[in-house]
This record gives structure tokens, C-alpha cells and sequence, in this order.
């Protein structure tokens, strides 16, 4: 299965380059960092959005040992795919602006260099932090603890503002306003 899923991504990789060099709309080079660009967006955004409507789920059962789970879930998500895939979409984003001569100055880019600077500051300040404490509480004292489940749904809400912010900055990004 490893195998089918590695040969599927190289498929997706092989397609977005020959595709973003045939594009018959942009400059070679802006069409391979948009595509970059929309497409870390995507996985960094969508899994965000995907993680907190399974936490609004869990919340809505009531369903502790589900919290908990989908906070462990969106820890190693943050660690290991949010945080990388958003560090892609802000470079990318840079090369964009390089490879185009639309300058700095637009409300549209403020808007999204604000909203991507507020979730980096989120994640590394508070979320990271709080993920670590919620292991240590979850081994000391369960899932159940009244304790552990305050400081789950306090995460999962600070993370749900987050991808509100997210959202805000793809919308943003499609629409250019003021531009």
C-alpha cells in the first residue's frame, strides 16, 4: 500500500510540474510557484479544517477519549505537516512575489502576511506549548480529568479561531480585494 501512495504522489508531483510549465496563462516560473503555493495551502488549511470539524463532532458526543485523540492527531499534524506545509506556502508565496511585479504594498498581501504571521505566532507560542502540557496531564492524570478536558477544549478552540484566520487569508488570496 506504501508503494501505491508513493507512486501517487510522484504521479501529483510529475502532473503539477509539466502542468505548471505548459501553462499557457503565467510566466513558467510564477505558474510552478502557484502551483506550490495553492497546493501546501490546501493540505495546511483543508487538514486544519478537516481536524477541527472532527473535534466539533467529538465535542458535540461529548466524547472524551475522541478529544483527546483528535488533540493528539493535531499535534502531530502541527508538528509534522501544518507547520512545514505553511513554511512552503510562505516561501512560495515570496517567490510569487518575485516572479511577478505586482509589489508589496496591496492590501491583499498585508492581509495574508498578517494572517500566516498570526498563525506561526499561534502555533509555536500556543498551541505547541499547550499540546505538550496535555500529554503530561493525560499521563498523570487520564483524559477524563477535568483538568486535561478544560485544557483540550481550550486547544481545539484556540485551533478553530486559527483556521477561521486561515480561512480568512485563502478567501483573501482568491479575491484580492482593494487590489
Amino acid at each position: 500500500m506504501m508503494s501505491l501512495t508513493a507512486a501517487l504522489g510522484l504521479t501529483v508531483l510529475i502532473l503539477a510540474v509539466f502542468f505548471a510549465f505548459n501553462s499557457g496563462l503565467y510566466d513558467h516560473w510564477y505558474a510552478f510557484f502557484r502551483v506550490i503555493h495553492v497546493g501546501f495551502a490546501v493540505l495546511w488549511v483543508g487538514g486544519g479544517a478537516f481536524l477541527t470539524l472532527l473535534a466539533v463532532r467529538a465535542e458535540r458526543a461529548n466524547d472524551e477519549e475522541e478529544l483527546a485523540t483528535i488533540a493528539r492527531q493535531a499535534a502531530f499534524a502541527g508538528q509534522w505537516i501544518f507547520s512545514p506545509a505553511g513554511a512552503i506556502v510562505f516561501l512560495a508565496g515570496i517567490a510569487l512575489m518575485i516572479n511577478t511585479d505586482w509589489g508589496w504594498g496591496k492590501f491583499w498581501i498585508a492581509i495574508g502576511l498578517l494572517g500566516f504571521i498570526s498563525s506561526f505566532v499561534t502555533g509555536v507560542a500556543v498551541l505547541a506549548p499547550m499540546s505538550k502540557r496535555i500529554t503530561v496531564l493525560v499521563e498523570e492524570k487520564g483524559v477524563r480529568a477535568p483538568e486535561t478536558q478544560a485544557l483540550l477544549r481550550k486547544i481545539l478552540l484556540i485551533a478553530r479561531v486559527d483556521v477561521a484566520v486561515l480561512m480568512v487569508v485563502v478567501i483573501d488570496m482568491v479575491t484580492k480585494p482593494f487590489a
